[in-house]
């Protein structure tokens, strides 16, 4: 096919107009080989790709900048290493039990739709959250009024931008083959990687001129990233309806075993993001503010890897989905360790870039092993409920990391490391990972989901 649907749809003297497009009849077609649900030529799926790419980097970006950050601020004004942590998990609750929902509602908004919402809920809640932390570090609200406010603003994070990921990762799923899944999802998930590459960098330059100036830049680039998927993001399609009213469970047979995993390797991430700026300042013994650039070099270097993972290993080497998930958790779990032993900057740094590369390759593989085990028509409910295991981590680990950190710095670092590597474990032994890595295998072929087990 030398066009796209969606070209030729455009093209079209009905303008495109969605409620005129059969969409079981794309799926039947889909179903029957190697084919995407909705082909598009690869130059016009690559632009496509690459502006849902950018427009989404201001989600790893505001995380960088937020965690390398808010520590000082916190110690600053009073607050715990528990308090901290604390903040994000009414935010980690509500993105575990929004995502699967936003994912679901993506099938009938759009992908696009659904997308710009998450943006634009992104930007309103960090101002909301930015105009709080700048109330109470000039004094004029108490921390006692300013830590519940933050709270709840930061909880607005968790129940609107959870729309943006799945969404997202929903629309490269209806537009790849099933060979081309891994990678589109690396592609993907590389936005993040992106925005956190750059978040520290910059947010150490933004900070000469205020410490909150970066939350503030945040905002700016929440707008424009929706601007950018607002008028360059082609999509005159909706996305394929189930052929069944039955709601995807989080306890799906196909899926359990990898959701697990995906609340694992999250759990893992919870316990650097949320400790090593701590770790920076009480291992090297910094004053707040070179804390703030020490942990932005720190994350940057982890946020580098992460990228170098998802556009370099991923696309040149082509590993499979379940290859790729066991590599990524294997290098992750080593790396932890060695930051549990690492008292200087060069170890630390180094332990913090090998996290990264780990994680780089274990987010993507476990999210395609989760999309290569469902149909194409239930690509939205699983990229939902596969997104929401990136919070299940931040919701936990704050009453579990915190308060070993308080017992000893390092033992978080053990901890990460042993789930980590029971992570593997459940990869080896789960008999639809490995399906997920045979040749051949497909989900649609199957008139029972469940001969999956």
């Amino acid at each position: 096919m030398s066009e796209s649907r969606e070209t030729l749809i455009r093209l079209s003297p009905t303008g495109g107009n969605m409620n005129q497009i059969d969409t079981e009849t794309a799926r039947q077609k889909a179903a029957t080989g190697d084919r995407a649900t909705f082909p598009m030529d690869p130059g016009a799926r690559r632009r496509a790709f690459l502006v849902l790419t950018l427009g989404l980097m201001c989600t790893g970006f505001s995380q960088a900048v937020v965690y390398a950050i808010l520590p000082p601020i916190a110690r600053e004004l009073g607050l715990s290493e528990l308090q901290v942590g604390s903040i994000f998990v009414l935010s980690s609750l509500f993105w575990l039990i929004t995502t699967p929902w936003w994912g679901r509602r993506s099938d009938r908004l759009g992908r696009k739709t659904t997308v710009l919402i998450g943006l634009l809920g992104f930007s309103l809640s960090m101002l909301l959250f930015t105009f709080t932390l700048e109330a109470a570090k000039a004094a004029w609200i108490s921390i006692a009024v300013g830590f519940p406010i933050l709270i709840v603003t930061r909880s607005l994070y968790g129940l609107i931008v959870s729309a943006a990921n799945p969404a997202a990762q929903a629309y490269v799923a209806d537009r790849s083959t099933r060979d081309e899944r891994t990678r589109a999802v690396a592609t993907i998930a590389a936005a993040y990687g992106l925005g956190a590459t750059v978040g520290p960098g910059l947010s150490a330059s933004l900070v000469i001129v205020d410490i909150l100036a970066p939350f503030y830049f945040c905002v700016l680039l929440g707008l424009l990233s929706a601007a950018l998927i607002w008028f360059f993001l082609p999509e005159t399609e909706r996305p394929v309806p189930s052929r069944e009213k039955k709601r995807m469970r989080i306890f799906d047979r196909r899926i359990v075993l990898n959701l697990a995993n995906g609340g694992l390797i999250s759990a893992a991430q919870a316990v650097m993001i949320q400790t090593v700026a701590f770790y920076m300042m009480d291992r090297l013994v910094l004053p707040l503010d070179d804390a703030a650039q020490y942990a932005g070099i720190g994350l940057m270097a982890a946020s580098m890897a992460t990228l170098f993972s998802q556009l370099v290993i991923v696309h040149r080497f082509r590993m499979t989905a379940p290859a790729l998930e066991r590599g990524g958790l294997g290098i992750s779990a080593a790396a932890f360790l060695l930051l549990a032993f690492a008292d200087q900057i060069g170890p630390l740094v180094f332990a913090l870039t090998m996290i990264g590369l780990g994680q780089g390759m274990a987010r993507p593989g476990n999210a395609a092993v989760a999309s290569l085990v469902v149909r194409r028509d239930e690509q939205g409910a699983v990229a939902g409920l596969s997104n929401a295991t990136n919070a299940a981590g931040f919701l936990v680990m704050p009453f579990i990391a915190m308060p070993a950190y308080q017992i000893d710095p390092a033992l978080p670092y053990f901890i990460g490391a042993g789930l980590l590597a029971l992570a593997m474990t459940i990869s080896f032994i789960d008999p639809n990972t490995r399906r997920a890595g045979t040749k051949g295998f497909d989900a649609d072929d199957l008139d029972d989901p469940m001969q999956q087990i």
